[in-house]
């Protein structure tokens, strides 16, 4: 099988799209492929099923990525008709290609030892603490994204098999010096052109829109005016910040603290010093700094030779002065003098550190010593207030999960047990979902039909370390089509906006034939009130104009002398430009240095890898038995 995947599609698959095997994919998705389900199977991938819960998770989490890319844009975004559609259906071909690996994986015997998978594990970042790996983080981290140890690294080990496949396809990729050449002359190369920009909105007509146009419209277009399945909740939310009120503490309670935990009280052992520098390393340097020493020896006043002799000029005019300072933090041999002096000895040698020669005069130690009561009790209180509602927390989290789940037909006698009040949602969609409940696994677990069939009360669920919830669907609505009076004007709109878009197109194709024809087109110009511009210069890469402009730009073919070359685009706003090309400027292959050509070199593997990995999965496509639910 191998053998035939390689054909047509030789290179490596570039590190970049190989290491998907991060956090962010093993805790939210790797299970979607992961053999099969008792849950009815959306689509069949070589007889193994997917469950909806599955495409319903990878759709929650392509959502959330989106949302955070774009940000406060993304709202405008999810309200473009057809998005929730387009992301779902995104979301479910991941889910199949995933798959497909997955039996290419198992199909090839490819293993991947269990001392490689913890060792793997540990390395992951995202369960150390300064640089090493952390038990708690790891478990802590599992807990909320609901899966147990075991699990996680069975599914971790099939994305290292997973990654095996990928890996075994690289090859001793290389591009050709002329490849790079060739590709630097069309990253640098420049077209001179004229523009003309046609909007759209310049069309809109005050012709109205007939009931027939709407009703047609709506009919052929329902998929666009979907109300998405909703669910109305209640929930008991256990969140630790509200137990602050609950702790009370007394001074006996801050003292058995304080004594129990007196090693995180520490004052460091700390060292204020004045000194002398001579600079250099030479041996004149150092009999300087030796005849300054002899000057102290002999009573001179260390603040005044540390003005008027130190190379040091900053603390010279602080009397040689320097601030606190602990072990380890200065140069070897200075930090060793300073810490060995003594009142009884409070003056150095001359010391040789990498600036120089020093004398160092003791100002004041501070030895290592417990911090007083006084000191540090504001921190003992915040400690011990924390774990405290802990403690509560705890013990709240487990009467919750234990009442919920002793009497799961109703959240009354939890909320009792607890003292927490039931909160209700009203009903809301996955898309919209208020922010008590907006979490992957909540929404995983209250859009499940087989959860909402059963009408009992859910495990509770770890939001996070200090809070968690239990949920209950009160209601359900399935997906339905907004009434046409609802959706009717937002319809009008559209209709009217295409129609001006098609007035806009007919209008600039009528330029175009007249322009071809070598004919005037200044009559036409004129009664619009627009014109072309002047003679742009604009660079392959160019932010400076419309990116559907600049791309339509580049493709068209270099005009012969004192001719151009035209054709016209839909501009990413959905207007019209008619682009007017004119010359062609190219760069000169001597300008390109070292490091470009190895920027440009790497881009090209990356390509080339990226259409490998390409040609793999459309292999596996070609190739797979793939059937989707309420197919005949």
């Amino acid at each position: 099988m191998l053998d035939k995947m390689r054909e047509g599609s030789q290179g490596i698959v570039a590190k970049s799209i190989l290491v998907v095997i991060i956090l962010s994919f093993a805790l939210a998705g790797v299970s979607s492929y992961l053999g099969t389900t008792s849950e009815s199977a959306v689509v069949t991938v070589n007889g193994e099923g997917i469950s909806q819960q599955s495409v319903e998770q990878a759709y929650q989490n392509e959502r959330a990525r989106l949302q955070q890319q774009y940000g406060e844009q993304f709202d405008l975004i999810a309200s473009t008709p057809g998005f929730t559609q387009q992301i779902r259906a995104q979301a479910t071909q991941t889910l199949i290609t995933e798959r497909l690996i997955a039996q290419a994986v198992t199909e090839m015997g490819l293993r991947v030892g269990d001392d490689q998978v913890k060792e793997a594990i540990r390395n992951m970042p995202e369960f150390q603490v300064d640089g090493k790996f952390d038990n708690n983080l790891y478990l802590s981290l599992l807990r909320n994204n609901n899966l147990a140890p075991a699990q996680f690294s069975a599914n971790f080990k099939t994305d290292l098999v997973r990654l095996q496949l990928l890996e075994s396809l690289v090859g001793s990729e290389f591009v050709l010096p002329l490849e790079v050449e060739q590709a630097y002359q069309l990253q640098g190369q420049q077209r001179v052109a004229r523009i003309l920009n046609i909007k759209s909105a310049d069309f809109m007509t005050t012709d109205s829109v007939s009931e027939d146009e709407i009703n047609t419209y709506y009919a052929d277009n329902s998929e666009q005016f979907q109300n998405p399945e909703q669910v109305d909740v209640e929930y008991i939310l256990l969140d630790a910040a509200t137990l602050a009120p609950e702790v009370n503490l007394n001074e006996k309670d801050i003292e058995t603290y304080y004594e129990q935990h007196a090693d995180q009280y520490q004052r460091v052992e700390r060292r204020k010093v004045a000194h002398i520098l001579v600079q250099g390393d030479s041996e004149e340097a150092k009999n300087k700094a030796q005849a300054i020493l002899d000057e102290l020896k002999a009573g001179a006043d260390f603040a005044e030779l540390a003005k008027t002799k130190s190379d040091d000029v900053f603390s010279g005019k602080n009397n040689g002065e320097l601030d606190w300072f602990e072990r380890g933090v200065m140069d070897p041999a200075f930090d060793k003098s300073a810490f060995s002096l003594t009142t009884d000895a409070p003056l150095s040698d001359v010391v040789k550190s990498e600036f120089g020669f020093h004398i160092i005069k003791l100002i004041e130690a501070q030895e290592k010593a417990t911090l007083p009561l006084d000191e540090v009790k504001s921190k003992i209180e915040i400690a011990l207030k924390n774990d405290k509602m802990k403690e509560m927390y705890d013990n709240l989290y487990q009467r919750l999960s234990e009442v919920a789940f002793e009497s799961p037909d109703n959240l009354e006698e939890a909320s009792a047990e607890v003292g927490v009040a039931i909160q209700t949602t009203g009903f809301f969609s996955a898309d919209n979902a208020p922010s008590s409940v907006d979490n992957r696994n909540v929404l995983n677990q209250v859009f499940s039909e087989d959860f909402r069939a059963e009408g009992l009360n859910s495990e509770i669920i770890e939001l996070n370390d200090s809070q968690a919830i239990v949920v209950r669907v009160k209601a359900h609505k399935d997906a339905a089509t907004k009434p046409l009076a609802d959706v009717s004007e937002q319809i009008t709109l559209q209709l009217e906006e295409q129609k001006a878009a098609a007035a806009a197109q007919q209008f600039v194709e009528s330029l175009m034939a007249k322009l071809n024809a070598g004919e005037s087109i200044a009559a036409e110009l004129a009664d619009k009130d627009i014109a072309f511009t002047a003679p742009l210069t604009l660079a392959r890469y160019s932010r400076d104009y419309d990116a559907q402009v600049i791309q339509r730009l580049f493709q068209l073919a270099k005009p012969e002398a004192e001719n151009v070359t035209r054709d016209y685009v839909v501009t990413a706003q959905g207007d019209f430009a008619v682009i007017e090309l004119s010359d062609v400027v190219d760069v000169d292959n001597a300008e390109a240095n070292e490091q470009t050509k190895t920027q440009l070199s790497t881009m090209l593997e990356r390509s080339t890898s990226e259409a490998t990995y390409q040609a793999l999965v459309t292999y596996l496509l070609d190739n797979a038995d793939i059937s989707y639910a309420g197919e005949q």
